[in-house]
């Protein structure tokens, strides 16, 4: 087997395939020499996006003619579709093989333990092996950059010479091992804190300096408090935060009342990164070291920009052949340019899962988007979509509970803004206090179809 060394960087430098000169660049490992580096401003997000899209086809033929050919699971799963990596020329030919849902996983590894027949070398040539819910058993390959986040980290502003309190878990899961990896290619030295035991955290945090944190927002929220509690002073001046919802509101906290610069991140176990936040902080940048899909839920067509669908991923990664991975994550995608500079599309965000999912007008609405819209609203105490169908039409009305009545200019905003976020027209009602049930679905749908 090949060492990390050449399965790591030498698939990463043919894939970004950057000029190398003239520009800031982040080192890879720079205590070590590597000649490697991501150049912030000639790497291959910067390219157009059509060319990034071709390049990303050609690396996909070399790994499934490649080392991807020794994952039995995957040999299968192109045979059984009457596929060969001939039928991919070019970048839409993907949509001609099949996908790979996350929710199937567990069955797949059961039927054939493992992985599902889906890693390319012995399971005791791995680095790592994890358990995540499911269960789900994910591999970790020896690889310089596994999971690839050294990219969100540094447009975060992560840089060599950061100390990072790293405060996702490294037991059996890999999310702590991984976002070391990241910072640690970076140049960052990484405090592997885990969650929880918070007074000893702050307190290490303190002594040691850390003046960047990795981790969930809600705990970056516990820390501070209990720093405030303690007397003690964080000298965080940056903080990468994923895994749960960032509320704006959160964010301005974060930088204007305790100064740190807050960005976030998205990707799952299996993958790694997939999208993150640049300095512009407006939709998550698609990584370009992993080919990324945003499909209709039930036709599987690529979702027009602005639409919800879900998210279908296909890493570069020559370890464990995940080909169109659907996470079972809903967002929509923006083409919109980024004043950053980046050619990538963006996710506007993760709206939550696609068996969450309702669609209503033949377009699909998801919890998450109205919640968001009724967050604008301080007066919103409580929400409930409401859909029936009336005359072979589909009717949604929003039902809001609020302390006090409100004025018919609010409601009239209230429908304006789920209409631009939803496509649809939505009426926007005010009902009394105590009218929506405690175990209220966030959407009551109501219609008959016999």
């Amino acid at each position: 087997m090949a060492s990390g060394r050449e399965n790591g960087f030498k698939y990463r430098s043919e894939l970004d395939g950057a000029s190398r000169e003239g520009h800031p660049a982040v080192r890879i490992n720079p205590e070590k020499g590597d000649t490697d580096i991501i150049d912030m401003k000639t790497d291959l997000e910067y390219r157009p996006y059509e060319e990034i899209l071709n390049i990303q086809t050609g690396k996909l033929r070399e790994l499934m003619k490649g080392p991807w050919q020794q994952a039995p699971g995957f040999v299968h799963r192109l045979k059984d579709a009457g596929l060969t990596v001939d039928d991919l020329c070019d970048p839409g030919d993907i949509m001609k093989f099949p996908i790979l849902r996350k929710s199937d996983l567990p069955s797949i590894q059961a039927a054939a333990p493992p992985f599902g027949g889906m890693i390319t070398v012995p399971p005791g040539k791995l680095r790592r092996m994890y358990s995540s819910p499911g269960p789900i058993y994910d591999p970790d390959g020896h690889l310089a950059s596994y999971y690839r986040w050294e990219r969100a980290f540094a447009a975060c502003g992560f840089s060599e010479g950061d100390i990072v309190l790293n405060c996702f878990s490294y037991h059996l899961t890999p999310a702590g091992a991984m976002f070391e990896e990241g910072a640690n290619n970076l140049g960052c030295a990484v405090i592997p804190a885990g969650i929880g035991n918070s007074e000893i955290q702050v307190s290490v945090a303190a002594h040691l300096k850390a003046n960047a944190y990795v981790g969930l927002p809600s705990y970056l929220k516990v820390l501070l408090e209990k720093a405030e509690e303690t007397g003690l002073s964080l000298p965080f001046e940056k903080a990468f935060v994923i895994a749960e919802k960032l509320p704006e509101s959160l964010r301005t906290e974060f930088q204007e009342e305790n100064g740190i610069h807050v960005r976030q991140g998205y990707g799952t176990a299996e993958v790694g990164a997939i999208a993150y936040e640049c300095e512009e902080g407006f939709g998550m940048h698609l990584d370009p070291t992993v080919l990324v899909e945003v499909l209709d839920p039930e036709t599987h067509a690529p979702a027009p920009a602005g639409t919800p669908g879900e998210v279908v991923v296909t890493p570069f990664n020559p370890v464990n052949a995940l080909l169109r991975f659907a996470t079972g994550d809903l967002s929509s995608v923006t083409m919109e340019p980024c004043p950053c500079g980046r050619k990538s599309p963006r996710l506007t965000g993760i709206l939550g899962r696609v068996d969450q999912v309702t669609k209503v007008r033949g377009l699909f609405v998801h919890p998450g988007q109205i919640a968001e819209v009724m967050a604008e609203f301080v007066e919103i105490e409580r929400f409930r979509a409401v859909i029936v169908r009336e005359r072979a039409m589909d009717d949604m009305t929003v039902e809001v509970e609020t302390g006090k009545p409100l004025a018919a200019h609010t409601l009239e905003t209230a429908s304006g803004r789920l209409k631009e976020v939803l496509k649809l027209g939505v009426r926007v009602v005010r009902v009394e206090p105590g009218t929506i049930p405690d175990d209220a679905t966030a959407i009551d749908d109501r219609r008959k179809w016999d």
